[in-house]
């Protein structure tokens, strides 16, 4: 069952000791799944026109944007490390995710997913990334 959701993404990245921080809310949608749930929402300001899923599957996400301008796909899971691609309009990059942290609670009427990892490029460390995804149903 798919049902609607105001979705607010807390994104923290720590590159060379110093801490950046965005918020984003948005309307999107929560469905279900046998394993866990996925959010999906439209992208605003640098990533307009693109739409993004997040999906939990229990153990792991799995982040995919797609759109004109920019594509990505990224997957987390606690202790595996994972190549990722991200696609900008000016080159395509291979990253590396490796997973931190995975957790997630869902209530009758809204929920939270936080999860953790790092990304490196071309094998040295690029940046530490925090993203605490909550939602409440409409």
């Amino acid at each position: 069952m798919t049902r609607k959701a105001v979705i607010t993404i807390a994104d923290v990245h720590v590159i060379d000791g110093q801490q950046e921080e965005a918020k984003l809310t948005t309307v999107g949608e929560y469905e279900e799944t046998e394993n866990g749930f996925v959010l999906t929402y439209n992208e605003s300001e640098d990533f307009s026109g693109s739409i993004t899923t997040v999906a939990y599957t229990g153990k792991s996400v799995e982040m995919k944007r797609r759109g004109l301008k920019h594509n990505a796909q990224l997957i987390v899971e606690p202790g595996k490390r994972y190549s990722c691609m991200y696609a900008t309009e000016y080159a395509d990059l291979m990253l590396g995710v490796q997973g931190k942290d995975v957790r997630a609670r869902v209530k009758e009427d809204s929920g939270e997913l936080y999860f953790s990892y790092t990304l490196d490029f071309n094998t040295g460390f690029s940046s530490h990334n925090i993203l605490n995804i909550s939602f409440r149903f409409e």
